[in-house]
């Protein structure tokens, strides 16, 4: 968490120019309604910014009275992601003011909470707890500290989730659930499946209380119904595997000079063998015919990736790579004790195209660095 935290105050101080706000993401021509005016707000010129800069609106207006909600595209969808600007928002004890520090504090906070998680669960395997660091450079871990999305949270509710289910309910697990059901619509994969295997184990009421953790969210997405359709159904296709063998078959296009473009687009494909990589593991999981409480979750989360088909989501590894991280922590925990680094295997692949969106910022700060003295000396 700490080395993450370094990490984001020396790209703001040398590439956003000491604003925090640069974390957000914000596209110049993003609506700021009248709250946030008086906010010295860092654009990023010539982008479409990243949901990062929705996350923000949401945080300073959680329950949608102060113009948020007119400022956002598709509000029904994005505010359904609830959880972890709600609680920015109440840590900050719903002043404006303190909305940032306590949304940064936020998001570092389940770094910690998935490290420790995982370091737990790989202890109770009788691995070291160091394995608990690979948590902290999960896809969904590192473009949340970059980006400041919710994924970060949902990552590490799938890591307690792991280490606290079982053939019976523990209250940890439905408090998990719960959270997680309002941090991501992704999550509800997981609940379905752990409820399915309660079910096949008669534990009839740890079924009807899993399933019940759901219902918070799913109140929560009928009140925003209000606001408009949700888009998820031009998320989920009926193809399997349809979106990901497309964005396979067609490279995505950068505005780059040739050499880097080509480049960037092979590294595209390591990226992508990571992502089909997590897949193989589920189906291997299966082949074994594996049947517990992870491996119930595992194929849950599988299936409903299979069926994402919008080219958005499978674009680039920020956005892909976010959205598999529960799926791969599923799929880690499952293979751990068989070959740790095989587990492991599908986010290093991820890690290596993130690593490229990461590279300005990286010289920006080695730049900083180096022209350090010489401001000293002046």
């Amino acid at each position: 968490m700490a080395v993450l935290w370094m990490c984001q105050f020396l790209t703001v101080r040398y590439n956003y120019g000491g604003n925090w706000t640069g974390l957000f993401c914000i596209r110049p021509s993003m609506p700021v309604p009248e709250f946030l005016k008086s906010e010295k707000l860092y654009f990023f010129q010539n982008s479409d910014g990243y949901d990062g800069q929705m996350f923000h609106l949401i945080a300073h207006d959680p329950w949608m009275r102060k113009g948020s909600r007119e400022a956002i595209a598709a509000a029904a969808f994005r505010y359904q992601r609830i959880f972890v600007p709600a609680l920015a928002w109440t840590l900050a004890l719903g002043q404006d003011r303190w909305v940032h520090a306590s949304y940064y504090t936020v998001i570092l906070g389940f770094v910690f909470l998935g490290v420790f998680w995982t370091a737990r669960f790989a202890s109770r395997l009788g691995l070291a707890p160091a394995w608990g660091l690979v948590f902290a450079i999960t896809p969904a871990a590192i473009t949340s500290a970059d980006r400041m999305t919710a994924d970060v949270a949902l990552a590490a509710f799938t890591a307690g989730f792991a280490l606290y289910c079982g053939k019976s309910v523990d209250w940890r697990v439905l408090i998990i659930l719960l959270c997680a059901a309002l941090t991501r619509e992704t999550a509800l994969p997981i609940v379905a499946g752990y409820s399915i295997f309660l079910l096949t184990r008669r534990q009839w009421m740890g079924a009807v209380l899993t399933a019940a953790t759901a219902l918070p969210a799913l109140a929560w997405f009928v009140y925003l119904s209000a606001a408009g359709p949700p888009e998820v159904a031009s998320y989920v296709g009926w193809i399997p595997l349809a979106g990901f063998t497309e964005r396979a078959l067609h490279a995505a296009t950068y505005r780059l000079s040739p050499l880097k473009n080509e480049i960037t687009q092979y590294v595209d494909y390591v990226a992508l063998a990571g992502a089909a990589l997590t897949l193989v593991l589920a189906a291997r999981i299966a082949l074994r015919k594996e049947w517990n409480a992870i491996a119930a979750a595992t194929y849950a989360c599988a299936i409903a990736i299979a069926f994402l088909k919008r080219r958005s989501v499978w674009e680039e590894a920020y956005a892909f790579g976010r959205v598999l991280t529960p799926l791969m922590l599923l799929t880690m925990f499952q293979e751990l004790a068989r070959k740790p680094w095989l587990a492991v295997l599908p986010i290093a692949l991820v890690d290596v195209r993130l690593s490229l969106n990461l590279t300005g910022q990286a010289l920006g700060i080695v730049r900083g660095i180096a022209h350090l003295p010489f401001a000293l000396l002046k």
